[in-house]
């Protein structure tokens, strides 16, 4: 026990009611004013020595009086401690008696010099020459903070330094009982390393202490101004708003030698943090002339909420801030319980929050308040304890962390976006069905959407087949027989995104709309909607959709699914892509098995044949011609399955390859005039032997004299292989092809021309995707590759010009370029 007392500022004391009350019991811990329990009971000193002589008679007084009229009583005056520093001490004591003529007063002193401080500033300012609070200027105020100050002890003498907007020099110095001459030295004055202890201080950001000035390199170029002052140390404190920003600085001058005790930096930062809350709230009166009417109208203006409330939680003032957020009118928010504009979950912890104001006088923390629309707004609180019209009150300054708590919400969304993202990119050995299941889970997850749906395009970007609902979304759907193709044309604000071609956001579904169509009874009641197109090159894949989140979607919302979704898409690519490759390899593996089988069966009959006897020739006589051409034809055909998988693996690994330069961005072109004819010329001479081997007639048309393009010759010269080499497989054996060259309008036209089949007009369009469907499935979307007609696409539109595809079942196709002309212009 003695250990806790003698650790704690509460100082246990008994003393013999005699003259001057000498000390029958101290606890050590009387130390903290200088002195040691030896120091009484010695008789070196009395109680009585130890009370400032202007309160010493008034306490004496009162202890002789208290056995007689009073058995216990608490009374505050001022002691002087071993360093001639005066401070205030509450003393409650009780008679205790132990024998007829042995009384003694026992007790505890504690000392209460800062809120003895405090509350004289305040009821000095509150009552300096009869002005209200709000007329008192701010230099006014810190004069009282000063004078107070320096009642500690004899031979010191406070200022309070404040910094000019700029943060760059002193501009006030507000010091009533120093000399004129010092503060026409400092005002006015840069601060800086060696500006004595205040300009140091401000310039480093630190507190600075100089216990003597006549030594120390900060006063080198003040010491002269210091003498005529009288000073001789100097101790400086900064003063720091709630914002961190350095207002000023706080400064103890003594006029002896002084270093600063445990308790002297206590009491220097307490005054310190006194003039930091003064200036911040005094700072608006001394702007605005210290009037009544400009603090109500900042008080009502700022963009903070200010609550004032009581103890218990009841309002007592709120400025117009609060009522213009919330919604509610002035009287019905301070006629309210606190339970009608706050949450449930903050009225679980206001009682624990009040008890941390209670202790500390202060507290920050987060709450949030409802509007009267029943949205939330989340708040940041910074409250503290204030005397308000002579009672003690909470003064609470909300501030909207709307934004904030968005910024945090976003910033935990684009975690799990990424982990979404990376999870989707390892699901390599998933099938399509859990592909898609997956991103429509994680759609809802991360909009925060209560319901989702996933639906692929058809080829022809007709029709929406829906892959599956959400599901959420199926737990509450009550249509038994579920609608699983919808016609764009039909279809309202679902196909809106495939009509117009982009995202479609509708945060308020009920509202009246021509787009809308309705839905069955049964569906889910829809409140917010938002759907997303996916595309690949130009062509419309997907589409995903999700519903009902409880805030507005937004163009976040937008990324997030259009990331998701292009990382499904690719991962299908690849998947449709391995599948390919591994359908032509095992086509070729058998082709390749078949071809040996048949080398194998000629090699063991005319190996049997050589062990009977009979020599070579007379082997292949026994073999017979129909047996011969049957073989021949088995090998053919072998030979035809490997040359003619080969050549599709071979375009399907350089589309690949291309894609995959394409995507990393390393597709780079060099233009410059080129000629269309001797690109054409290289490109037939380089196909001529497949021509002469299917016995083609080809009608060359490219003239002579032709003016250059604008143009990249190995690309050109890529495309146009693809081109040339497509019309001739084709085109049957025998048959003709094509290739012309004119101008037109700035333009050069190339024509190539078939005699093959034809294509029918509705996959016309479909065959420049980079993946298409040919039989409406998805298990054949690598013919866009295969092809290399998108390559082509891409080639003719990094040249700024057109290609397309004229055919008709049953005559051939006619496959057009246009390109630009190399201009003037362009060769200057």
């Amino acid at each position: 026990m003695e250990s806790i007392i003698n650790n704690s500022p509460v100082i246990v004391i008994s003393r013999k009611i005699e003259k001057n009350f000498p000390v029958k019991y101290v606890s050590n811990n009387i130390r903290q004013f200088g002195y040691t329990p030896d120091d009484f009971y010695s008789g070196e000193l009395k109680f009585a020595d130890l009370i400032h002589p202007e309160d010493r008679k008034g306490v004496l007084k009162t202890f002789k009086h208290l056995n007689k009229q009073l058995t216990e009583f608490v009374q505050e005056y001022r002691l002087v401690t071993r360093f001639d520093e005066i401070r205030y001490v509450e003393d409650r004591v009780h008679i205790r008696s132990y024998g007829s003529n042995d009384a003694h007063i026992e007790g505890t002193i504690l000392d209460i010099t800062e809120r003895k401080h405090h509350e004289m500033i305040t009821h000095q300012r509150q009552n300096a020459q009869g002005k209200s609070l709000t007329e008192i200027s701010l230099e006014g105020v810190l004069e009282l903070l000063v004078t107070n100050a320096e009642k500690i002890r004899p031979g010191l003498t406070c200022a309070v330094m404040l910094l000019d907007r700029d943060k760059q020099h002193i501009c006030r110095v507000i010091a009533p009982n120093l000399p004129l001459v010092y503060k026409e030295a400092i005002e006015g004055v840069e601060i800086g390393y060696g500006v004595c202890s205040g300009g140091t201080a401000l310039y480093m950001g630190e507190r600075v202490i100089v216990e003597d000035i006549e030594e120390h390199p900060y006063w080198a170029l003040y010491r002269d101004v210091a003498k005529k002052a009288g000073i001789k140390a100097s101790w400086a404190e900064l003063i720091t708003a709630s914002t961190g920003e350095i207002l000023g600085v706080f400064i103890m001058y003594f006029n002896f030698p002084n270093a600063p005790k445990k308790a002297c930096f206590e009491y220097l930062k307490s005054n310190a943090d006194l003039a930091a809350i003064e200036i911040e709230h005094r700072i608006a009166n001394e702007t605005f002339r210290e009037s009544e009417h400009k603090f109500k109208t900042i008080f009502n203006n700022i963009n903070d909420q200010i609550y004032v409330s009581e103890l218990n939680g009841n309002l007592i003032d709120v400025n117009q801030v609060v009522v213009d957020s919330l919604g509610y009118s002035k009287d019905y928010i301070l006629k309210s319980s606190p339970l009608d504009i706050v949450p449930s979950w903050y009225v679980q912890r206001a009682s624990e929050l009040l008890k941390v104001i209670d202790r500390d006088h202060k507290a920050m923390y987060e709450a949030a308040a409802i509007r009267k629309d029943g949205s939330i707004i989340p708040l940041e609180i910074n409250a503290r304890m204030i005397n308000y019209n002579g009672k003690k009150t909470i003064l609470s300054v909300g501030r909207d962390i709307t934004e904030r708590k968005k910024a945090e919400k976003s910033k935990q969304l684009n975690e799990s976006r990424l982990e979404a993202l990376i999870t989707l990119n390892e699901m390599t050995a998933a099938s399509l069905d859990e592909v898609a299941e997956f991103v429509k889970e994680e759609a809802v997850r991360l909009t925060e959407s209560k319901l989702g749906y996933l639906a692929f395009m058809n080829a022809g970007e007709t029709e929406l087949i829906m892959h599956s609902w959400s599901n959420s979304a199926m737990s509450e759907c009550g249509i038994t027989n579920k609608q699983f193709i919808y016609p764009v044309k039909s279809t309202g604000l679902w196909g809106e995104a495939v009509k117009q071609r982009k995202p479609i956001i509708t945060n308020d579904y009920a509202a009246p709309s021509l787009l809308k169509k309705g839905y069955p009874k049964g569906h889910v009641e829809l409140v917010r909607h938002m759907n997303v197109p996916i595309f690949d090159g130009d062509h419309i894949v997907a589409v995903v959709g999700v519903g009902n989140k409880e805030e507005d979607y937004d163009e976040s919302d937008v990324r997030q699914l259009t990331l998701l979704l292009q990382g499904m898409w690719k991962l299908i690519q690849r998947q449709q892509l391995i599948s390919a490759l591994s359908k032509y390899s095992e086509e070729l593996s058998k082709a390749n098995t078949k071809l040996r089988s048949v080398n194998m069966i000629k090699a063991e009959f005319l190996e049997d044949s050589m062990k009977r006897g009979h020599d070579l020739v007379h082997g292949l006589d026994i073999l017979d011609d129909e047996t011969l051409n049957v073989l021949d034809d088995s090998q053919k055909e072998a030979i035809s399955i490997l040359l003619s998988n080969s050549e599709r693996l071979k375009l399907l690994v350089d589309a690949i390859l291309y894609n995959n330069l394409q995507q990393s961005g390393k597709i780079e072109y060099s233009f410059a005039p080129v000629s269309i004819g001797s690109v054409l010329s290289d490109v037939l001479l380089n196909q001529i032997l497949l021509i002469d081997e299917k016995e083609l007639m080809l009608e060359k048309d490219i003239p002579t004299g032709l003016p250059p393009i604008k143009g990249d010759k190995e690309k050109l010269n890529e495309m146009f292989v693809y081109l040339i080499h497509n019309a001739i497989s084709l085109t049957p054996k025998g048959k003709c092809i094509g290739v012309g060259v004119c101008e037109e309008n700035g333009y050069l036209h190339v024509t190539i021309t078939d005699k093959g089949e034809g294509i029918d007009e509705d996959l016309i369009p479909r065959l420049f995707y980079k993946m298409y469907q040919v039989d409406d499935s998805i298990a054949r979307m690598y013919q866009g590759l295969e092809s290399s007609l998108y390559i082509c696409k891409d080639t003719v539109d990094a040249h700024k010009g057109n290609i397309w595809i004229e055919s008709e079942v049953g005559q051939g196709s006619s496959f057009h370029v246009k390109i630009p002309k190399w201009t003037e212009t362009e060769n200057t």
